[in-house]
């Protein structure tokens, strides 16, 4: 009877995980932080971190509205703008990371940031549309997606941006994948970082250095929808986020495609959840 018993639980247990593997398509090995916009993961102006422990403070007042997968969050242009805080030690390893999003605007020929960290002067990294901030003066280019990466070196700080034509102002979803790979050692470093839209490796920036460079934690919070530098908020985005996802690591190509092909709404098991579910099961 015993043995039975066991059997029973683990096939439950089996068939359990089988269909969240099953729905679960989004790619796992490496997430850090994943905010859905769902209703349900929303509160309180607090946009819940699914999968780590970053939650999100709402600012503004976006709209949760019908998104690409579940719900989303509309921005207004003036005022919203998500703080998803300093992403713990995350500053550390943006050198190899991903960044993705859903998003959706019809917003073409206003400057506007989709995201941006920026401390007193390093870090300085993310996206912006519609033009390039270049020390705190904004430069207007219509349709475009600016993406940058600064950090520390022994001139203070320095990088490396990049600006492409973007087809992704139709009010249309599209999805976004920002990769960095770099590797940095005492006389230097080198790496690259790609954008990918719509699963389609868009734009591919090389960069070298023949200077030591320093990765240091985000001394600022990473803000989604607005660039906070300094002090007040500007550069507000118009349109829909959905599905925003960091990683610690670059994704590859494939793991782009998977992403992006993938419309399950978020039913990832979170870490600790067989340990949880087997004590649960152990107590009947």
């Amino acid at each position: 009877m015993k043995n039975g018993i066991h059997f029973i639980t683990f096939a439950i247990i089996i068939g359990i995980l089988s269909l969240n593997t099953a729905q679960a398509s989004i790619v796992t090995d490496g997430l850090v932080s994943y905010w859905t916009f769902d209703q349900v993961h929303i509160i309180n102006k607090t946009a819940k971190d699914v999968w780590g422990d970053n939650n999100g403070a709402i600012r503004g007042n976006p709209k949760i509205v019908p998104g690409k997968i579940g719900e989303a969050l509309a921005f207004d242009g003036a005022s919203d703008l998500v703080n998803l805080t300093t992403l713990g030690d995350s500053g550390r390893w943006i050198g190899t990371s991903s960044f993705e999003a859903w998003i959706k605007t019809t917003n073409k020929k206003d400057w506007m940031t989709l995201l941006n960290t920026h401390g007193d002067e390093c870090p300085n990294w993310g996206i912006e549309l519609n033009g390039i901030n270049i020390r705190n003066k904004f430069e207007i280019n219509e349709g475009t997606l600016h993406y940058y990466f600064n950090f520390e070196g022994w001139r203070g700080c320095v990088g490396d941006g990049s600006t492409m034509r973007a087809d992704i102002f139709d009010g249309e979803w599209h999805h976004i994948v920002y990769t960095i790979d770099y590797t940095i050692h005492e006389s230097g470093g080198s790496g690259k970082r790609i954008i990918y839209i719509d699963g389609v490796s868009s734009s591919t920036s090389n960069h070298g250095f023949g200077e030591k460079r320093a990765l240091a934690p985000f001394t600022a919070p990473v803000h989604l929808g607005a660039r906070k530098f300094p002090g007040k908020a500007h550069g507000h985005f118009m349109g829909m986020i959905d599905e925003v996802r960091f990683y610690d690591r670059p994704l590859t190509a494939d793991e782009v495609i998977q992403n992006f092909q993938s419309t399950e709404p978020y039913n990832v098991a979170p870490k600790g959840k067989l340990s949880t579910l087997w004590a649960t099961l152990k107590t009947k």
